[in-house]
């Protein structure tokens, strides 16, 4: 079991993503569109414990990394989750072709931007699909430099399309890219958490912790909550619990008895708008975390 931070704090909320409404995603991008907004709620979640966080390559996480370094909580621990797919998209219509290569180079220094392009050509002139795959993943983490990072988690659009395609290699390629040259723990999130776990397991590939939806009504839980709860059970897993509260459906209490319930769920990734919000939660996944131990300390003394 890989050992990660209990709980991560999820960085859609400062993006102004959400997946109940693009009202919600309004609201919160208008909320957090000051940046010392952003810094009281991760600096309140330091303050309590909680110094991991998620981070995507979109534009504007650039900005709040940025602010939080020079606020001095350049020691928090980052769990990136690349590439941004849709960013890219978006992006390649406003600014074209080079104008994005140049934004996504923008914080390396000339000998790193050298050596970057120099593989990312070599790639393309042997039409090597992994050159490829490697260059983009360097050029995803450059605005990371300067903070510690944990475990680096290949988007669920790529893990999913591979997962379909059946493609082993891409899932090898990444796991040895990502401990070898950038030594940190290979992550993979995905919507279809049982397919990908038996698909590792059949190919031996070990040691990923691994982000999937886990909540008590089966909110992209595929293909059911039953057979991702079996899959948990059965199989040696390291998961990183998302959309536990099903994009606002449930309520935490509920939904973190539910989610600390089953076995091996150790972490979980959470939003929090506010301090109020952040403690609360907090709190109530630090006492089912308690409960879970309790429960598991007099299981192992009645067995004795």
């Amino acid at each position: 079991m890989i050992e990660i931070d209990p709980i991560i704090l999820g960085h859609n909320q400062f993006l102004g993503v959400s997946h109940l409404s693009q009202e919600v995603g309004r609201e919160r991008e208008g909320f957090f569109g000051d940046l010392g907004a952003v810094t009281e709620v991760v600096r309140f979640s330091a303050e309590k414990g909680v110094r991991g966080l998620m981070v995507s390559s979109h534009p504007r996480m650039r900005a709040i990394l940025n602010h939080l370094s020079a606020q001095g909580l350049n020691d928090l621990t980052l769990y990136p989750i690349i590439p941004s797919a849709q960013e890219y998209i978006r992006r390649l219509g406003e600014k074209g072709a080079l104008g994005l290569l140049n934004e996504m180079l923008a914080p390396a220094g000339v000998l790193m931007k050298s050596r970057i392009l120099l593989k990312g050509g070599l790639g393309m002139l042997k039409r090597d699909t992994f050159d490829l795959l490697g260059t983009l993943v360097d050029m995803e983490l450059l605005p990371f430099k300067g903070f510690p990072v944990k475990v680096i988690f290949l988007h669920n659009i790529l893990t999913d399309l591979a997962l379909g395609l059946g493609n082993r290699e891409i899932f090898e390629f990444w796991v040895k890219y990502i401990r070898e040259k950038h030594h940190a723990v290979p992550g993979l999130a995905t919507m279809n958490f049982a397919r990908l776990v038996r698909s590792l397991d059949q190919w031996g590939i070990e040691d990923v912790v691994i982000m999937a939806s886990f909540n008590k009504v089966g909110f992209q839980m595929n293909p059911s909550r039953e057979e991702c709860e079996r899959c948990l059970a059965q199989y040696d897993v390291t998961l990183l619990a998302m959309s536990t509260l099903a994009s606002g459906y449930l309520k935490p209490k509920e939904a973190y008895e539910y989610l600390f319930s089953l076995p091996k769920v150790r972490s979980v990734v959470v939003g929090a708008s506010t301090k109020e919000h952040a403690d609360e939660t907090f709190r109530l996944v630090r006492e089912q975390l308690a409960r879970r131990a309790w429960r598991i300390g007099t299981k192992a003394e009645d067995e004795r």
